[in-house]
């Protein structure tokens, strides 16, 4: 039995006449392509015509009816009908073909034109066939007429089938229209258009609901590669626009049959679809207007994708159903706040009704646990006591405090019976001791690593449940950096401290040393000059600085403090490192040709601006270290200023490390210096990328800067002292006639033995790429379900076994002893795999802080659980999970904590941060979640101080969930090491292309111009190959590549630049011109009177779209909807020279997300290329596939440059323990 999809009703509100009288809207005068003007009288309102009263139509056309045509209920008692039925309850069903629509007066009419919304009847005529007969011809057809009338149309297909049919229904029976009417085909196809674009959005976003939520451009690159077949020409992205709210609707129809499935109306592509056009969103399932007899359950007629169960281990699984089942109500819809918090009580409310009262010490000299008031507070603490002692006659203890795991980042996902160390402490008075509490602390099992995939009984309590005082606990807390860490050994010691011994806790003596390191300590005394004190070092925050180190200074120090020398000259003004050479200022338009210009302002126009990007940390040499006779607390150094190149040149190619010399300086204090840094003389370096890419924080220079003329000076005139700088640099050289304390040594990136790892999850590889790069690890096995994504992986590591399968049917394989999958290829073993990284695909599930039944089903059967459920399995040494910023946000933290409980409840040290791609050398905003882990017994990575500065509205790292904010343990807050990478400097040197370009590998033509690019083309420092690959782009639809080619190549230019004029199109087709036909009440109207409305919403009417206008350069959408989305700023945007990327999608479209996917002075969008650039990926990677599916992989990957900084944090974090060994 085919199954059905019905067609909306009308929409709600009133409706907008046909046409307005001249003296209700004013004339605007338009341009066409021939230079004449017309009004928009000429256009649209036609005097002194009649319309139909049921159609309302002007002109219409007279239906076309069989000379020999019966009533319906003549034809349904035909023998060829009659004798097919088979049941007397079935609903009878017919085929016609060669059929026309009409109404009472024998006008043809669209049943799509609302007419069946206003009550007014409809015929069809035709010929009948029986269901069986599908020929479309009108042969053995049985010619009908005035059959109807037609109460309800509906789609359906067969299920399991590819072709949409349309049906519609009488009082008698149900109809499929086979093939229409010569003369009545145009009347089919908006019908047509509408129903197969319904089907190509729905089938589109199950498709990818099971790895990702569909976006509006992975939506629309499928539409616009699909053939209309009401034209036999592609769809275009207008079709899409013009039929949102049909599409919409059938959404909403095919969610109403969904069951624990995440609704396909809260996917990013329908939210997007309907800010763009402006449609309604109906709270539920559309209906007919009409009295429908039969009340049949509407099922939709695209086949149930079922999701693939998550393969989990027990202790996984444990955590959740444990978690959802104080949730979930027997019903599955309710959810019981009391239930939940009784599920996660603290347990401390117990502990509140004893009196028990803990007066003097204890016999006993272990450390006892203890929860107490402290002061007027109501919140109880939970401590350890380390001593007691006595202060003004009162017995006081000092006790170190713990955290309730309720109190954590966990929240209510944590164990009511564990509690976490903090590193602080406090005295009380005994007299607010409430209760004595039994604490043990977990230790790791000794085969912890084989334990993964454990049954929960063969896991051991670390407490007995059934008494009630008791917790345990098992790791130190950050609770500003929520890091959960192993204990140190120290800190375990149980044993009571003599009262008569001094006084000792480890917690106030690491507070006491942290203290001291921020008092400044003079070293090695030189001499005095008159009341000055000079010294050769001195140690600040575990640092020692001495005269010659090179040192970062805050932005803009210079000039803040004084000079030293030349104090009577001005030196020469600098560059203004933000200035922009193109600035779009707003100017005077004739807003006749630029209707939608005033909707402009400097704030909204300059998006993915450096403007308010910081500069990068000033770099001075200390000449000097003293102290004054009277302040020797407060150090001074006397600093030689280094110019940065962007400071004095407007030369692109100079490196970004590159620095010039000069003989300023200044007198700074102790409290301006940042952190060391390291600069060398170039003839003292083999080569400057090598020197570069060796290790952190590394500087060279050349020639020296006149500040008081503004000019370079010759490397000949370069000062000796000048040139030996470097000569001390010990990286790996052997300067044996270099004096021992003389030796600069430079900190390079550690290397270990690589890690053998897993990517799940992988794409193309991006993640597991970047920590390759950091010498982490060998990515060895993968996993990609995406057989595109898969490949790409593979080109890049053919080394690697590339797993193209889905990743819960591979680890059930693995869960069950299997050595190798269906494909012969072997299957990692426990033991066998060191590292993990991953960013499982996460679905938005709802805005609430707690499930449902059906948003439980999906999570329980998410991704994360299964990336989760390998990490329990495979037990590595570290691992890392990335996801989307928003992560953090989902449900209110829900997803997140649910996470990182389950990460804990391993036995894993973990914690998350924000990490923004952009302060890693990438010229894009991305902000991902990233999660860090490790084993028992390893060292916690920290997370990468940034290389970069980048733009302050898009460098936010701080989370907040519920009233609490985390921040990572990065300080570099306010600036960085190097300056923002720019558009230009990772494009500049890719040759032209034009629209459509699909020539994969190409000469390059030019050299590397921008220290990026040459790390992009050498990136091992060896000459790269001489053909450019991926260097191409989509092909745009003629309407789309004319409003491309007329964006002005300024910066800041979008959609509102565009004319309101006639272009001739490739296809050899005219565009439309805009007609502004309404008053717009919140922007008023022009300068000249010019009304400013598309829409009668915009005169606080509703809206109404069956006068939207089609086939214009400025697309009607945009205006439509521009009052309640921020104008659409960025649109059809240009990115600029001298700015950054939004995030980088998996398909660029001027209308999409990202908005700005025009290249800054070509006429098309952004190539492959281009895209994966801006993501920092290297030219030598490659892609695989058609297009749209690069352009995904390189959307959906982690920029490389940020995973090689997390991996060169974990290395640092490996050879910190292999330090603690020694």
């Amino acid at each position: 039995m085919a199954s059905r999809l019905y067609a909306p009703s009308s929409s709600k509100g009133t409706k907008r006449p046909l046409s307005r009288s001249s003296s209700e809207t004013k004339t605007k005068r338009v341009k066409t392509a021939n230079g004449e003007f017309l009004t928009n009288g000429t256009k649209h309102n036609i005097e002194g015509t009649v319309k139909c009263k049921f159609c309302y139509q002007i002109k219409p056309e007279i239906v076309s009816i069989p000379s020999d045509a019966e009533i319906e209920c003549i034809v349904l008692t035909n023998d060829v009908l009659a004798n097919i039925y088979t049941d007397k309850l079935d609903v009878i069903s017919h085929n016609i073909t060669n059929y026309s629509i009409y109404d009472e007066n024998g006008h043809l009419c669209s049943m799509d034109s609302g007419i069946m919304e206003r009550n007014v009847p409809i015929y069809l005529t035709g010929y009948v066939k029986p269901i069986y007969d599908h020929d479309t011809c009108i042969e053995n057809g049985i010619a009908v007429k005035e059959l109807g009338p037609i109460f309800e149309w509906f789609l359906t297909t067969y299920d399991g089938g590819s072709k949409v049919i349309i049906g519609v229904c009488t009082e008698f029976a149900d109809y499929l229209l086979v093939e229409p009417h010569q003369n009545y085909k145009k009347y089919m196809t908006s019908v047509i258009e509408k129903i197969h674009l319904s089907k190509l959005v729905i089938e589109r976003i199950l498709d990818n609901q099971e790895s990702d939520d569909s976006t509006y451009e992975d939506v629309l690159n499928s539409v616009v590669n699909s053939i209309n077949p009401a034209t036999n020409i592609k769809f275009t992205e207008e079709d899409l626009i013009a039929h949102a709210q049909f599409v919409l609707d059938q959404v909403i129809e095919y969610d109403s049959t969904a069951e624990y499935r995440f609704p396909l109306v809260d996917t990013q592509c329908i939210e997007t679809l309907t800010e763009l056009s402006g449609a309604v969103k109906p709270t539920k399932a559309p209906r007919r207007r009409l009295n429908i007899r039969r009340r049949n359950t509407v099922k939709a007629d695209i086949s149930k994708r079922e999701f693939s169960k998550a393969t989990t281990t027990e202790l996984v699984k444990n955590i959740f159903e444990n978690m959802f089942a104080a949730q979930l109500d027997n019903d599955g819809d309710k959810e019981s706040e009391e239930v939940l918090q009784e599920h996660v009580k603290t347990v401390f409310d117990d502990i509140r009704l004893c009196k028990y009262a803990f007066k003097r010490p204890p016999k006993s000299n272990k450390k006892i646990f203890i929860v107490a008031k402290q002061d007027s507070s109501t919140d109880l603490i939970i401590g350890r006591i380390e001593y007691m002692f006595q202060k003004n006659s009162a017995t006081m203890v000092h006790i170190v405090l713990f955290m309730h795991g309720n109190k954590t980042i966990l929240g209510d996902t944590s164990d009511p019976r564990e509690i976490f160390l903090l590193n602080k402490c406090t005295d009380i008075n005994i007299n607010n001791v409430i209760q004595v509490v039994d604490v043990t602390y977990k230790k790791p099992c000794k085969d912890w690593f084989n334990l993964g995939d454990s049954k929960l009984e063969d896991i051991t309590e670390p407490i007995n449940r059934q008494e009630i005082n008791t917790f345990f606990f098992q790791f130190q807390y950050n609770d500003e950096c929520a890091r959960f860490e192993d204990i140190d050994s120290s800190d375990i010691d149980d044993t009571m401290h003599d009262p008569n011994e001094n006084k000792i806790c480890r917690n106030c003596v690491k507070e006491n040393l942290e203290k001291k390191s921020q008092i400044p300590q003079l070293l090695e005394y030189v001499e005095k000059k008159k009341d000055l004190y000079f010294f050769y070092n001195f140690k600040l925050l575990n640092e020692t600085y001495k005269v010659g180190n090179f040192i970062y200074l805050q932005p803009g120090i210079f000039s803040k403090t004084s000079r030293l020398n030349f104090v009577e000259h001005r030196s020469f003004v600098l560059n203004d490192t933000k200035k922009n050479k193109n600035s779009p200022l707003l100017k005077n338009v004739d807003e006749t040709e630029y209707p939608e210009y005033y909707r402009k302002t400097l704030e909204n126009s300059m998006r993915g601006s450096n403007e308010s990007t910081p500069d990068p940390f000033e770099i001075g040499e200390i000449i000097a270290i003293y102290v004054t006779k009277g302040d020797k607390k407060n150090i001074k150094a006397i600093i030689r200023r280094m110019y940065r190149a962007e400071q004095i040149s407007n030369d692109k190619s100079l490196d970004m490390n590159m620095l010039f010399w000069s003989d300023e300086e200044f007198v700074i204090g102790y409290n301006d210096i940042i952190a060391k840094c390291y600069v060398s003389h170039i003839a003292n370096i083999k080569d400057p990328m090598a020197w570069f890419v060796g290790g952190p924080d590394r500087f060279y220079f050349k020639t020296k800067y006149d500040f008081l003329t503004g000019s370079i000076v010759p490397e000949y005139k370069l000062p000796s002292k000048a040139r030996l700088v470097g000569m001390e640099v010990y990286v790996n050289y052997n300067y044996s006639y270099v004096k021992e304390d003389k030796i600069q040594y430079i900190p390079a990136h550690k290397k270990i033995n690589p890690l053998r790892g897993l990517d799940i999850f992988a794409g193309c590889g991006g993640l597991s790429k970047g920590l390759e790069d950091s010498g982490l690890l060998n990515t060895e096995w993968a996993i990609e379900s995406d057989d595109k994504a898969a490949a790409a992986f593979k080109l890049n590591n053919p080394n690697s076994t590339v797993f193209i399968e889905d990743c819960n049917h591979l680890l059930k394989l693995a869960m069950s002893g299997r050595k190798t999958n269906d494909k012969n290829q072997k299957i990692p073993q426990r033991g066998e795999v060191d590292f993990i990284c991953g960013g499982p695909p996460c679905q938005g599930f709802s805005g609430m802080n707690r499930f449902n039944s059906g948003q439980y089903s999906l999570f329980k059967n998410s991704l994360i659980v299964s990336f989760l459920s390998y990490i329990d399995y495979y037990r590595p040494k570290f691992f890392v999970m990335e996801n989307v910023r928003n992560f953090v946000s989902f449900n209110k933290g829900m997803t997140l904590r649910l996470t990182l409980r389950c990460i804990t409840r391993m036995g894993y040290q973990c914690s998350f941060g924000i990490l923004q791609a952009g302060n890693f050398g990438v010229p894009q905003t991305r902000r991902r979640l990233i999660i860090l882990a490790a084993a028992p017994g390893e060292s916690l990575p920290l997370y990468p101080e940034p290389t970069h500065v980048f733009n302050k509205r898009s460098s936010s790292v701080n989370v907040q969930i519920h009233d609490k904010k985390y921040r990572t343990n990065c300080k570099y807050d306010e600036s960085a090491p190097l300056r923002t990478v720019t558009v230009y400097d990772a494009w500049s040197d890719l040759p032209e292309i034009t629209n459509g370009a699909n020539n994969e590998a190409i000469p390059y033509k030019h050299k590397p111009i921008t220290h990026t690019q040459r790390l992009l083309r050498y990136p091992k420092n060896s000459f790269a190959e001489s053909i450019l690959t991926d260097h191409i782009c989509k092909d745009m639809a003629p309407l789309v590549q004319a409003r491309i080619e007329l964006i002005p190549t300024r910066d800041g230019s979008d959609w509102r630049d565009l004319p309101n004029k006639e272009v001739k199109l490739s296809d050899g087709t005219i565009t439309n011109i805009l007609m502004y036909n309404y008053h717009d009440v919140k922007n008023g109207k022009g300068p000249d009177g010019e009304l400013r409305g598309v829409c009668d919403c915009a005169s606080g009417m509703a809206c109404s779209q069956q006068y939207r206008q089609n086939n214009t350069i400025i697309p009607w959408c945009l205006p439509h909807t521009a009052n309640r989305h921020n104008n659409w700023a960025g649109l059809y945007g240009r990115l600029s020279w001298s700015g950054f990327c939004s995030t980088t999608i998996t398909n660029p479209e001027p209308m999409g997300k990202q908005g700005r996917v025009l290249h800054p002075e070509q006429h098309r969008v952004v190539s492959v290329r281009e895209c994966a650039r801006s993501q920092g990926f290297n030219d030598s990677f490659l892609f695989y596939g058609p297009i749209i599916n690069k352009h995904r992989q390189i959307g959906n990957a982690v920029p490389p440059p940020m995973g090689k900084a997390i991996g060169h944090e974990i290395i640092k974090a490996i050879s910190k323990k292999s330090q603690m060994y020694k």
